[in-house]
């Protein structure tokens, strides 16, 4: 027979369930419809649940005639939330604090004139919202091998990184920049949670056969739980509901770890429990 253990950690962190339950009361008080720019959270499964719940999402403030309008728990870019209001769109404001705490750390290092490199992806929503505030002051690099490329990080440079990112990540890119510039400062800008959910997943994934990480593909959290436990040596799978286990080489009569992303809901988690036990 075989054995799932289940992260204490995995599923909902604070910032998501926060926005979700922002965005469902926004639903059920009404009046008048209500969006989300872009996906309020990366999870396929949670955004169709509220859109049946009567939750409409819209690509720009151009879609949105009426009602109200809700910034997701990545943020928004610089001059949305004023638009929305000239707009007379009633706002509701879901950014995840922590993302608030980063901007807010990020704009004050621009102010006092550092070069600022934020460790994540560019194109992900939480970097470009904090991008469009700091101006070309501000940079992302992935990790320490993007540094090369970057100009002017001989001088005063400051150091975040995106909520989601490893603090191994972070590290690195502070090792590296400490030799080259004549001044850093650097903030732990890291979600706790995320740290703490890579942490369990790499001890679950040397302890156990196969790792089984749950969340939306497009997540990066999940993306990087994925290649934590990767890294450990498990054989790891990344996928979003039950039904894609169906189409998996899942071995049998071994010991899985489950662990799921900061926006993956429980019943999901759940249901991948539950296929996996009956495997056998």
């Amino acid at each position: 027979m075989s054995e799932v253990r289940v992260a204490s950690n995995a599923g909902f962190c604070f910032g998501v369930e926060r926005a979700i339950e922002l965005a469902v009361s926004a639903v059920e008080e009404g009046p008048g419809p209500v969006y989300t720019l872009g996906p309020i959270i990366h999870n396929p499964q949670v955004v169709e649940h509220l859109r049946e719940k009567g939750l409409m999402m819209a690509k720009s403030l151009e879609e949105i005639q009426k009602g109200a309008v809700i910034i997701r728990s990545h943020g928004a870019p610089k001059g949305v939330i004023e638009e929305a209001s000239s707009r007379n769109l009633k706002v509701i404001d879901a950014t995840c604090p922590l993302v608030n705490r980063l901007k807010d750390r990020v704009m004050d290092l621009v102010g006092e004139g550092y070069k600022v490199v934020i460790v994540g992806d560019s194109d992900h929503p939480e970097v470009s919202a904090i991008l469009s505030f700091a101006g070309p002051q501000c940079l992302a690099v992935k990790n320490v091998e993007e540094l090369p490329n970057c100009e002017n990080l001989t001088g005063k440079v400051g150091l975040v990184a995106q909520t989601t990112q490893s603090l191994k990540n972070l590290q690195e890119v502070a090792s590296h920049l400490v030799v080259i510039c004549s001044e850093i400062r650097v903030y732990q800008t890291t979600c706790h949670s995320t740290n703490t959910r890579s942490a369990e997943a790499r001890k679950m994934a040397r302890e156990v056969d196969v790792m089984v990480v749950v969340g939306g593909k497009n997540s990066s959290n999940t993306r990087r739980l994925a290649d934590a436990a990767a890294e450990e040596g498990a054989t790891t799978y990344h996928i979003e509901s039950a039904e894609e286990l169906a189409q998996l080489d899942i071995p049998k009569n071994c010991v899985f770890g489950v662990t799921a992303g900061a926006s993956t809901p429980s019943w999901v988690i759940e249901e991948v429990v539950a296929a996996l036990q009956s495997i056998g």
